[in-house]
């Protein structure tokens, strides 16, 4: 199981390496990968089950945006990542200002948003953004979910993957982050923000990203449903008006309770949470209700 007792053995062995007492560490999350602050850098430990080959194509990645001077959180130097340490993957990173106040905005993610779409397709190798294959699996390997629900969830599954399957997209294939949202977003000691979390980087269409927000901004406080707005005008184009897009924001939202019912374990406050965002999926009206983040 894929808790603290399991990664701080982890945590030690990488603060050794570094030269840091482990007991300076400071756990700031353990769902998708347990990250600890050390001193100055992050360290990530992914899952056990993890691909390792997936983790150096994150790394390549980073790389490659930092060399062309994109804004991103950079790895620590000091180190050939990712290192591979009692079966885990793990990512040490440069730690920007822990003490900043002033988070990143919607405004200053689209932006960032638009550098990044911008961008040439990265000469490293990606994965391509498959998200009907990944809900399947999500809900096929999920200890929380019961019958009813798998069925509610495959059922609605299969009412938007043909239209998937069959979309054409207005702005084509780019370098997607396929996670951007304030949370991802982080300031620099200058002020300047940066993007993060480039765990599910792929190839895919820059709509998925721009869904990716729009589902945060609705679902989650803050920033609050009318931030689109202010999202898209940065990002210099206002998706809503594409007559697909609802149907993009429906699968994304689909493909979150699915990978968080897979990474939720029994009995806890995220299953709890994974149920109440189903119970959604019939009972949602013109108003929908805010899901609380994991």
């Amino acid at each position: 199981m894929f808790v603290e007792a399991r990664t701080r053995p982890v945590l030690a062995e990488v603060c050794r390496r570094l030269g840091y007492p482990d007991s300076d560490a400071v756990l700031l999350r353990h769902h998708t990968n347990a990250v600890y602050a050390v001193r100055d850098v992050v360290i990530k430990i992914a899952p056990g089950d993890l691909d390792l080959e997936r983790v150096r194509e994150m790394v390549a990645v980073v790389d490659w945006l930092v060399a062309r001077g994109f804004p991103t959180v950079g790895l620590h130097p000091g180190l050939v990542q990712p290192l591979h340490v009692s079966g885990h993957a793990v990512t040490v990173w440069q730690r920007l200002d822990p003490a900043h106040d002033d988070p990143v905005t919607v405004s200053e993610l689209g932006t960032l948003l638009r550098n990044l779409h911008a961008l040439p397709v990265p000469p490293v190798r990606l994965p391509l953004l498959r998200p009907i294959h990944g809900i399947e699996r999500s809900v096929a390997r999920s200890e929380i979910l019961n019958g009813k629900e798998r069925d509610l969830l495959l059922g609605r599954l299969t009412a938007l993957a043909d239209g998937w399957e069959t979309m054409r997209f207005p702005h084509g294939t780019s370098v997607i982050q396929s996670d951007p949202q304030i949370r991802n977003a982080l300031r620099r000691f200058d002020g300047a923000p940066v993007l993060a979390d480039w765990d599910g980087a792929a190839l895919g269409a820059r709509e998925w990203d721009l869904a990716t927000v729009a589902v945060h901004c609705r679902r989650f406080d803050p920033p609050g449903p009318s931030a689109f707005a202010h999202f898209s005008a940065a990002y210099g184009w206002d998706a809503t008006s594409w007559p697909k897009f609802e149907e993009i924001c429906q699968l994304r939202e689909l493909q979150m309770i699915a990978t968080n019912a897979r990474k939720s374990r029994p009995g806890t406050d995220a299953a709890d949470e994974v149920r109440h965002r189903i119970a959604g999926l019939a009972e949602d009206g013109a108003e929908l209700r805010r899901w609380r983040i994991l």
